[in-house]
Order: structure tokens, then sequence, then C-alpha cells
């Protein structure tokens, strides 16, 4: 364990380092250690890239990674740089591996699965936490979504209070776990209906197929166990967070990185990506969604800025608030302090609604389609659930028997069917989000952009006011075509040259089945003359 002089020399080590060429965020992080979990998701490698990119004073970034599907932590942390989203730090920061370290655990481990050894190392050395990792799929059983998403937060929160040098505490929540009843979500925290301890006690009281058939009843007016369990989770940081320099930040439906490092990247299909994805290859042909409805989404890279970035405003807020209640401080262990909140969203002042992202996806996706397209662009959205359970029945259902019918006397695996099972079911749960509007308020985050300096609005540029959509979409789409689909933009006239064949093929059956049908009521006609 270290000495108290050397927890002291890592407290100064990080004051005061600001620099003239540096801006106040980037000295900020300056001599910095940083404790992130959840790196090998989306939001986390973005988080991970920016700092090392644009905060080369920083000291180190501890990453949890936990062995997954054979492959040992340290395999991980390899395969984890040879993403292409690390390419032009690599370049910039060519040292980049001395300043990133593995630390082995699992956030459905107690205490995140971390040894003795590099919990005391933790507590010794971070400055500034950032907690990224999550469950984002929806329909995750209930007892694993609590584990990780609000378990694993409890943990943390704990860890944080031994840690000797804290400046902040960032948690990613998302802006759709209060939305449940509520037509407008404020920048603040919300009663709730269990504690997650109390939650915990009913998960391990109950065999988990008995919670398959309850956890509709426990979720309530909440769509999902990801919005559910990152609402309880929220609650928990009232509870375990007293006394932290804590943070909230709350991304609606994260989308491709817009600008930085590369533009439209992408790394799965969750949310609005998989729709564009799923309609992209002729999969998905109609949609339950109002198109007058709006599609809150933030492009990843703006997500990424604005964790970062509140990062430094929390420590402001913290310093603030210990200098103007230092008595309070000493009675009541910082307890007072008001955990600021941040809901990172698009509707408040750059809206567009799911009839605009078709359009936009339509007319950029036409201009390279990919060879991997398996029918024609079409796609209709509706509001109406009858409407779309006639229409997905008659456009992806009976086509699928259809098809699969045809691979069984060819010999081939049928696939159609069980994947449209799928896709019926990622609809669904998206219906929740594409049939509603929710008015969520970011005064905080506004507030914060304009806190911040000229050189860190350009540095850490997360103002969703000033994205151009149209131009957004476009890097969108190939985007998804390029990391998503693995097809390079090379092959654009090979996708060009397939795609009207595809239109043939669509047009000729077309004809036939009018044909036939025509054929039908004249037979039909002739019989009652």
């Amino acid at each position: 364990m270290a000495s108290a002089n050397k927890i002291m020399e890592n407290c100064n080590s990080c004051q005061n380092n600001t620099s003239p060429s540096l801006s106040e965020v980037q000295s900020f992080y300056n001599g910095t250690t940083v404790f992130l979990t959840g790196a090998t998701g989306f939001v986390g490698i973005l988080i991970l890239e920016k700092l090392i990119r644009t905060c080369s004073g920083i000291k180190r970034i501890y990453i949890l990674i936990r062995e997954k599907k054979g492959k040992t932590t340290e395999e991980r942390f390899k395969d984890l740089f040879d993403n292409p989203v690390f390419e032009v730090m690599k370049k910039e920061t060519p040292d980049y591996l001395e300043k990133v370290t593995a630390v082995i655990g699992d956030c459905v481990q107690p205490n995140l699965g971390l040894s003795e050894q590099d919990r005391v190392m933790l507590q010794n050395e971070v400055n500034i936490v950032i907690h990224s990792a999550a469950t984002v799929r929806f329909d995750e059983h209930m007892k694993r979504a609590v584990k990780i998403n609000i378990v694993a937060l409890q943990d943390l929160l704990k860890i944080s209070h031994e840690i000797k040098c804290l400046k902040a505490f960032v948690h990613i929540s998302t802006a759709y776990c209060n939305c449940a009843g509520r037509t407008a979500v404020d920048e603040i925290f919300y009663d709730l209906p269990i504690s997650g301890d109390d939650l915990m006690k009913v998960m391990d009281s109950l065999s988990d197929d008995y919670i398959d058939k309850v956890t509709p009843k426990i979720l309530d007016k909440w769509p999902n166990t990801y919005a559910f369990t990152k609402a309880i989770g929220e609650g928990e940081i009232l509870k375990y967070g007293k006394g932290l320099p804590l943070g909230v930040v709350r991304p609606s439906m994260i989308i491709a990185t817009a600008n930085e490092p590369v533009r439209g990247w992408i790394n799965n299909v969750y949310g609005p990506t998989g729709v564009v994805a799923a309609v992209g290859v002729g999969l998905l042909r109609t949609m339950c969604a109002d198109p007058n409805t709006y599609a809150d989404c933030v492009p990843g890279d703006f997500v990424s800025n604005a964790v970062i970035v509140s990062a430094w405003d929390i420590n402001n807020k913290w310093k603030s608030h210990k200098n103007t209640n230092s008595w309070e401080v000493e009675s009541a262990g910082d307890k007072t302090f008001s955990t600021p909140i941040y809901n990172c969203v698009s509707t408040t002042t750059n809206p567009f609604t799911w009839g605009e992202f078709a359009t936009f996806n339509q007319r950029h996706g036409l201009e390279v389609p990919s060879t991997q397209i398996i029918w024609p662009y079409m796609l209709k959205l509706t509001g109406s659930k009858t409407e779309y359970a006639v229409l997905s029945f008659l456009g992806h259902t009976v086509p699928a028997h259809v098809v699969d019918s045809l691979a069984k006397l060819m010999g081939k695996p049928p696939r159609l069917v069980d994947a449209y099972k799928k896709i019926h079911k990622f609809v669904d749960v998206i219906s929740f989000f594409s049939l509603k509007s929710w008015t969520f308020y970011d005064t905080n985050t506004r507030n914060l952009i304009s806190a911040m300096s000229d050189q860190d609005k350009t540095l850490f540029d997360f103002d969703v006011a000033k994205i151009d959509w149209d131009d957004y979409f476009k890097y969108h789409i190939r985007g998804i075509r390029c990391f998503i689909f693995k097809d390079p933009l090379d092959t654009v006239p090979e996708g060009t040259v397939h795609y009207r064949k595809m239109l043939t093929i669509y047009y000729t059956l077309f004809a036939f089945l009018w044909a036939i049908l025509l054929l039908i009521i004249y037979g039909v006609f002739l019989l009652f003359q």
C-alpha cells in the first residue's frame, strides 16, 4: 500500500497543472489517473481514444476488462487497439500503450471482480472515475441487468469512497430511463418504485424462470429491463454516492460518430443503427414508427466529449461547493453537494422526426448501395400497430416462408423465418421509442457548453445545435456500410450494378404477381357470366 507521502504526491501532481498551450479541460486532465469501465463498448472506446489523443498530459488510464468468449484479458486488451477507430490516435500518440493499463474485473462479479491488490491501487492512484459499463441489451434477463446496471454501480461507488484523491465521478445513464409515464424529462432525480437493494433481494429469492414470468409486472410502465435498471441505478447514486464529486450524463439514442476520430464510425446494431442496417440490405420493409414523432439521437463522439468535459465541470462545482460550505462539509461529509445531471439530447435544440430519419438514410443509402443487398430499398413507416402487423405479415413473414421452403428444396438451411423473428422482436422493443415523443430538458448541458472556452468548444465539441443532419446521415450510412457490413466504398460500382439487378428482379416479380392476380380476377369474372 502506498505511503501517506506518496498519496499526497499523487494528489499534488494533478493540481495546478495549467499551461498556456493547454485548454482548461486538457489542463484538468493533466497529471491525472482515470479509471474507465466499459472501455470495450462503443462509448467507452470513444472516451478512451479521445482521452489518449487529446489529453496528452494524462498520467494513466486504467480500463476494466473481463475475459470473454475464450479470450483472456490480455488478448482482449490487444484486440481492442486493433480497431480502426484508433488509427488516428496511434499516429498522433505512438506511445499510447505507456498510458493504458488493463485491470482484470467483471461487472457481474461482487466488487467488480477486482483483486485486493488492484482495489488498493485504484484507491491510491485514481483521480477520475468514468463509469461507462452497462448491459445495453433491451431484452437482457432481469437478474443479469440488475447485477450489471445496479449492483456494479453500487460497488464502484463504495470503492470510490475509499479513493484518496477523487476529483470527479461520471456515471453514464440514459435519457430514456425516466420516460415511463412521462412526456417531459428534466435534469433531476426522480422517485422510483423500489431500491436497488430491495430489487436484488427479489432477484435472489426467485428462480430465473419465475423472474421471466414476473418481469412484465416488475417493469410496469418501463419498456424494457435496460431502461428500468438504469433508472433504479440512478436512485442508488443518491444513496451510495453521498459525499462524492459525482455527476450523471444521460444520452438519448446513441448513433455513429459525427466528426471524430472517424466520421460515421459505429461498431454495433443497437437502436436506430439496427433499423438502418436491416433496411439497407432489404430485410426490413415496414416499421412500427410514427413518421411525425421525434427521433432523439446523438452522435457517439458528442456523447464521449460530453462525458469528458462533464468531469471537468463536476470538479469545478465540487470545489465551489467545498469552498462555500466548508463548515457544512466538516459536519455533514459533503452530503449537501447537488449532483449535476446532463441530458445529452437533440430534440430540444435540433430536432428531426422518424420520417426525416428515413428520408435522410434512403437518400444517402441509394448513393452507396452495398453488394450485400438481398432486396431493393423499401420502408413503410406506420404509427398503427394493426397496420404494421398486416404489412409485416405480407412483407416479411410470407416471403420468409416462401424463401425458406425453396431453400429446403435446394438442400440449403432455412434462415429467413428465424431472422424475422429476431427482427420483429427488435421492432417491437424499439416501437416504444418510435411511437412517442418526449421533451428532454437540457439546461445543464447548454450551460456547460456556454461555460467552455472557445478552445475547448473546438477540441470537445458536443453542441448538437450545430449539426446539419442531412450532412451527418451522409456519413452515417457510409459508416454502417464500411464498419457494420465490412463493405468498403471501393465496391460502390459493384453495389450499384447489384442493386439494379435487384430492382429488375423486383419489378419482374411484381409484374408477374399482378398478371396472376388479373388472370384470377378475369377467371372469376368469366365464371359469373
